[in-house]
């Protein structure tokens, strides 16, 4: 169980503006106010962990918000000190602003290898220096005196998909599993009975299978998981997460309803 004082998750935290949700004095994660941007647009959650003043962006965005992201993150840290810009995988609401990035950032793209090839597409040219590809069965990177680890999640939607683990503030962020259409902006989930309504038919959709979700279970029931912080819809904190998991493992989705 983690410190209460290190942790800001209450239910009335605002979808629209950036907000540190844990933070241990040397060891923060902020969310990047990246909601309600454009009416009508693919919502998405960025995050940025830092660790002894050393970054990781957890899912960039697109293009259209890149200059909210880079201001929010320029609150907490230089963004020359970010060393990791992940995609969870490969779509342009995930990555769209990578071509900027790449205008005043040296960080390293870390990325499924099977996504290493779309780089050049973004504007890399010298994608080996730039990069660092997640093997299948996924890794493990150093942040300041931390390590995040890298999680499969394939098929869940994308083929090449992972999750991240912050054994710091044990935050699992989980990119599109976990994915929520939702009427208003909101950060934290409230009410996990009603958010379920808002999860069903887009995981219904996207997920490619009942087994796929099975196997990425297996490989995150273990971990002592404070939250869990997906790339669209809002978060669920811990009370939620078994929840959330008997949710999933009783989904039929994707091919299952082929």
């Amino acid at each position: 169980m983690g410190n209460n004082e290190f942790y800001n998750l209450d239910p009335s935290l605002q979808a629209t503006r950036d907000h540190v949700l844990f933070d241990n004095g040397t060891h923060k994660v902020v969310y990047l106010g990246t909601q309600g941007i454009g009416e009508g647009d693919v919502e998405v959650n960025s995050y940025l962990i830092i660790d002894q003043d050393r970054g990781c962006l957890i899912d960039p965005g697109g293009y259209k918000i890149f200059p909210k992201v880079i201001s929010n993150i320029s609150k907490h840290i230089d963004p020359k000190r970010i060393d990791y810009l992940f995609m969870c995988h490969q779509d342009p609401d995930v990555a769209g602003s990578l071509p900027l990035w790449r205008k005043v950032s040296t960080a390293k793209v870390v990325v499924h290898w099977l996504w290493m090839r779309f780089l050049p597409h973004f504007g890399f040219e010298n994608v080996d220096q730039f990069s660092h590809p997640l093997p299948d069965e996924g890794d493990s990177l150093p942040l300041g005196g931390c390590t995040l680890q890298f999680i499969p999640s394939h098929f869940l939607h994308s083929p090449g998909q992972f999750s991240v683990y912050d054994r710091v503030s044990r935050f699992l962020f989980t990119g599109d599993i976990g994915i929520a259409l939702m009427d208003q902006p909101m950060l934290i989930v409230d009410s996990f009975e009603r958010h379920v309504s808002s999860m069903r038919t887009v995981h219904e959709r996207l997920m490619s299978s009942s087994n796929a979700i099975k196997l990425w279970l297996n490989k995150v029931r273990h971990l002592d998981i404070e939250a869990i912080l997906p790339q669209h819809g809002a978060i669920m904190i811990r009370s939620d997460v078994p929840k959330f998991f008997a949710f999933l493992e009783s989904l039929r989705c994707g091919t299952d309803l082929m």
